[in-house]
């Protein structure tokens, strides 16, 4: 195998197919990368058997060839040689790499593992996939993924539900004390296709070969999901069990509303959280006509307070969350206003945008001390 082409290119890619490979034993194919040369392109595939990658770049071929290299060694080295054109080439169980010019600047030689031992890639119907643009899905990755639960013992909570509802497309995440939920409409035909646990890793791997721009396309089949964007195709396992029926979560026919601006939450939520009780992460919040103040307990370190204007006329209350758990599922509603829902301070209440677009937090309020 003997192909010329751009360090920077097959860097791009390498660096990318690393966040597929195991890292756990470097003698493992697993945490090879494929490198196929043919037909003017190579082809580059990665996986730790859970998760794959793969990519395909227009390179200059002089042999047509296969081979794997330790992944993780390879994107080392391409990330500490000039941006150059390079030639790659394999012979007697090594990959030679050193500039396209005959100069001899550097050169790399590193140790292969045949291709015929590579494990098969895992696959999809090209029907089953359907195309999204990558801003309103990935803005759908930030305002859920951050709410999904962290404990192994509750592992069907750990990843991003996904299904369709109706003509929409709907994402939740949830750990048990808060929910987080978007039902987003698209101009894109959306398929019925088999509700799925997604694993927030891969969400995140998805964002970062994104753009944010323009189309892709995913598609979903017996516990797999896969994804295609541009050249790169990648897949996930999906997480297992079953989610909670997340609907009878979302509390209905609230009766007390509080409108207030967004930013002035954000600004009073930061400034309280300084003062806040290291462990509980312990805020008030008291309402009371056309006022909203937060507060923190008096602590060792002392205590604060800022009230803000609110558009509310129900019965004073006082409620109490963990400041942090309630800070971000705000910092994520794209709107001037925001709105609290609620029936009584100690049952869950709905956060969401004023006016009411197509994202809402649930939350559960700690007790009253």
């Amino acid at each position: 195998m003997k192909f010329v082409c751009q360090s920077s290119v097959l860097r791009a890619e390498i660096e990318l197919a690393n966040s597929f490979a195991s890292s756990k034993n470097s003698l493992s194919i697993s945490s090879n990368v494929l490198l196929e040369a043919n037909n003017d392109a190579l082809t580059i595939k990665a996986s730790d058997q859970k998760m794959g990658f793969s990519s395909i770049v227009p390179v200059s071929i002089m042999v047509p060839g296969a081979t794997t290299v330790y992944c993780e060694k390879l994107s080392q080295l391409l990330k500490n040689i000039p941006e150059t054109e390079i030639e790659v080439s394999e012979e007697n169980g090594n990959l030679t790499i050193k500039p396209s010019d005959g100069g001899d600047s550097f050169l790399i030689n590193i140790k292969t593992i045949e291709a015929s031992k590579f494990p098969e890639m895992m696959q999809i119907d090209e029907s089953l996939y359907f195309s999204l643009t990558q801003r309103d899905f990935f803005d759908m990755v930030d305002k859920t993924s951050f709410a999904v639960a962290d404990e192994d013992s509750r592992h069907f909570l750990t990843g991003v539900y996904m299904e369709k509802k109706d003509d929409n497309l709907v994402l939740v995440a949830t750990d048990g004390k808060r929910l987080s939920y978007v039902c987003r409409h698209f101009e894109q035909n959306i398929p019925d296709f088999i509700p799925a646990i997604i694993p927030t890793k891969f969400l995140s791997l998805m964002k970062s070969i994104g753009t944010g721009e323009g189309l892709f396309s995913i598609g979903v089949k017996e516990g797999f999901i896969f994804s295609e964007i541009g050249n790169r195709t990648i897949y996930s396992g999906l997480i297992q069990g079953p989610y909670p029926a997340y609907e009878k979560v979302i509390p209905k026919g609230l009766i007390n509303t509080c409108v207030l601006k967004k930013e002035d939450a954000e600004k009073a939520i930061s400034l309280i959280s300084i003062l806040v009780e290291s462990k509980s992460k312990r805020l008030y919040i008291d309402l009371s006509e056309n006022k909203i103040t937060f507060s923190s307990e008096n602590t060792d370190f002392g205590e604060s307070k800022q009230s803000v204007p609110a558009a509310y006329s129900g019965p004073d209350v006082r409620m109490s969350f963990n400041c942090q758990l309630l800070l971000t599922p705000i910092k994520k509603m794209d709107s001037e206003y925001m709105k609290i829902m609620f029936n009584k301070p100690s049952s869950a209440m709905i956060f969401t945008s004023e006016p009411e677009k197509d994202y809402l937090f649930v939350l559960m309020p700690m007790q009253i001390q």
